[in-house]
C-alpha cells in the first residue's frame, strides 16, 4: 500500500490519499473502502453516492485529529455527546453532525433505498431500536393496524426486559421493512436513519485510516493460518514482528441479527472475516511474545495488515528503548554498561528489591533454586529475568552472569541492592524464600564502611519508628514498611 502525499497540508487530500493507498481511482474509492474495512460492497445508486458524498466531507480532515474509534463511539452515541475516556475529541462530533445533515434531506423512500444498498444489518437497526427513546411511537401505536403494528406496540411493551426486547425487536424489523415508507411510524424511521449513520462513520472512519500516511508494505510469509511478518532492528537479533491469525468468529446476539435488513444478493452483506495482529518479538526459545496496547482485531485482512504495518513503525521509531510489556526484556541488548541518558536505564534500589520479594511465593512450595528466586523477584517488579537457552538461566550459573544479563539490559543496581541480591543468591540449589531474604537483608543491612552505610540511608529511607532492620525478616513488618513509602 505504498503512497505518495501531497508536498504541503494545504494540499491534502482523504480522497488521494486513500485512492493511492488502495491503488484505486478515486470513482471507486466508496467500493475499495468497503474491502479494506470487511464492509458489504455498496451497491450502485443512493449507497454509492451518500459513501461519495461522506468521502467528500472528510476529504480535508488533518491528520491525527481523529483518532481510530472515535467516528464509530461518536456516531453511536449521536445526538448525545460521547462520555468516554480517554475523551473523544470535538472534531469527530463536528464529522458526525456532517454527516447526519447528508441524511436528513433523504425521505423515508431514498434512505431505505440506501440502507439496502449499504447492507445495513438488522442487529444494527434492533439495537437503536431497543436503545430510543420512543414516546412518538407510542403515539403512533394507540390504535396499531397489522400484524406489524401488534409486534411493534410488543416491543415497545417490554420496557427494561433487555432480552425480551430485543427479541420482540428482531420480530418487529422485517415486519416493518416489508411495509411502504410512508407507513413506517417515526421511531422506526429515526432508529434506521442512526443505524445508516454508524455504517457511514465506520466507512469514514476507514478512509481517514487508510489515507494516514503508511511505511512500505512488509513481506508476509505464511505458516498455517498465522501470518508472520518483521523489520529489522540494529542489535537486535530477531528485530521487531507482527502477527496476523484468524480471529475466532462471534457468534450474533440473536439468529438473523447480522443479516441485511434488505438483503440485494449474495454479495449483499459483510465479509464475516476478522482478523487478529499483535506486535512483539520473540523469547529466546523463540516464543511470540506480544506488547501490550499492540494487538487488536480488525474486520478484514487488509485493515490488519494496515494496522500491524503502521504499529511496527511506530516502535521502529523508538526502539532502542523498548522493552516488552510483560517481561521487562530489551528490543536491543546493550553491549556496555548503559550511561546515565540511556532511554531504557532503569536503576534499581534495595526498596525496590525488596518489593520484589514481598511479592514472591513464600508459602509451603517447593524452595527456589537460585535462578527460580531471581524469576520470582523480577516478575514482582517487572524487571527481566533470564530464560533457557541463555547462559544465565542455567541452574550452575554465578551471580556475575547474572549482573552480565542485566546490564545487558540496562538494569543496574544500586550498591545496597546488590548486596542484597548477593545474599539472596548465595546457595545454588534449593532454598526458602524467607532464608534466601534473611541472608539478603544481612548482607545489605550490615554496612563495613561509612560509604556503604551512607548508601544504605539513601537507598532504604528510615525504619518505621520503634522497629530494627531485623524486624524486616518478618513479612508484616516488611509489607508496611514498604507501604510507607521511602
Amino acid at each position: 500500500m505504498a503512497q505518495e502525499l501531497p508536498s504541503t497540508a494545504a494540499d491534502f487530500s482523504r480522497i488521494r490519499a486513500a485512492a493511492a493507498a488502495l491503488d484505486c481511482p478515486a470513482e471507486l474509492l466508496p467500493v475499495a473502502v468497503a474491502a479494506f474495512t470487511g464492509a458489504p460492497e455498496p451497491a450502485p445508486g443512493p449507497a454509492r453516492s451518500l459513501l461519495e458524498a461522506v468521502f467528500a466531507a472528510v476529504d480535508r480532515v488533518p491528520r491525527h485529529e481523529i483518532g481510530t474509534g472515535d467516528l464509530e463511539t461518536a456516531a453511536q452515541d449521536w445526538p448525545a455527546l460521547s462520555v468516554t475516556v480517554p475523551a473523544t475529541p470535538w472534531q469527530a462530533a463536528t464529522v458526525v453532525d456532517g454527516l447526519v445533515d447528508l441524511l436528513r434531506p433523504l425521505t423515508a423512500g431514498r434512505l431505505r433505498d440506501a440502507a439496502a444498498g449499504l447492507g445495513v444489518e438488522a442487529g444494527e437497526l434492533v439495537r437503536r431500536l431497543h436503545d430510543a427513546d420512543h414516546p412518538d411511537g407510542r403515539q403512533e401505536l394507540e390504535n396499531p393496524a397489522g400484524p406489524a403494528g401488534r409486534t411493534l406496540r410488543e416491543a415497545l411493551a417490554a420496557g427494561p426486559d433487555w432480552t425480551a426486547g430485543l427479541r420482540v425487536w428482531m420480530l418487529a424489523v422485517p415486519e416493518l421493512a416489508a411495509q411502504d415508507p410512508s407507513t413506517w411510524p417515526q421511531v422506526f424511521e429515526d432508529a434506521l436513519r442512526g443505524a445508516v449513520l454508524e455504517v457511514l462513520a465506520r466507512a469514514a472512519a476507514g478512509l481517514l485510516r487508510v489515507s494516514r500516511p503508511d511505511p512500505a508494505p512488509l513481506q508476509w510469509s505464511a505458516a498455517g493460518e498465522v501470518l508472520t511478518a518483521g523489520r529489522p532492528v540494529p542489535g537486535s537479533a530477531h528485530g521487531i514482528q507482527a502477527r496476523l491469525r484468524p480471529a475466532k468468529a462471534q457468534r450474533p446476539l440473536l439468529p438473523g441479527w447480522d443479516r441485511p435488513v434488505w438483503p440485494l444478493g449474495e454479495t449483499n452483506g459483510a465479509s464475516g472475516e476478522a482478523w487478529r495482529w499483535e506486535a512483539g518479538w520473540p523469547l529466546p526459545d523463540g516464543t511470540f511474545q506480544g506488547q501490550a496496547g499492540c494487538s487488536a482485531t480488525e474486520p478484514s485482512q487488509a485493515m490488519a495488515k494496515f494496522a500491524a504495518e503502521q504499529t511496527l513503525a511506530e516502535l521502529l521509531a523508538g526502539a532502542r528503548g523498548l522493552r516488552q510489556s510483560f517481561t521487562g526484556r530489551l528490543l536491543v541488548p546493550r553491549s556496555q554498561r548503559p550511561a546515565g541518558d540511556d532511554p531504557a536505564l532503569r536503576v534499581i534500589t534495595l526498596r525496590s528489591l525488596l518489593l520484589g520479594t514481598s511479592r514472591a511465593d513464600c508459602g509451603d512450595g517447593e524452595a527456589p533454586t537460585r535462578v527460580q528466586a531471581w524469576q520470582q523477584i523480577a516478575e514482582g517488579i517487572s524487571l527481566p529475568a533470564p530464560r533457557r537457552p541463555e547462559l544465565a538461566a542455567a541452574d550452575d550459573r554465578a551471580l556475575p552472569q547474572l549482573i552480565d544479563f542485566l546490564t545487558a539490559q540496562a538494569v543496574v543496581l544500586t550498591p545496597p541492592a546488590l548486596r542484597y541480591l548477593a545474599g539472596v543468591d548465595h546457595h545454588a540449589g534449593p532454598l526458602a524464600m524467607d532464608r534466601r531474604h534473611a541472608r539478603g537483608l544481612r548482607r545489605a543491612m550490615e554496612p563495613a564502611t561509612a560509604e556503604e552505610a551512607e548508601q544504605l540511608a539513601a537507598d532504604l529511607g528510615p525504619l518505621l519508628p520503634g522497629t530494627a532492620w531485623t524486624d524486616l525478616l518478618d513479612p508484616g513488618v516488611l509489607e508496611r514498611f514498604l507501604d510507607e513509602g521511602p
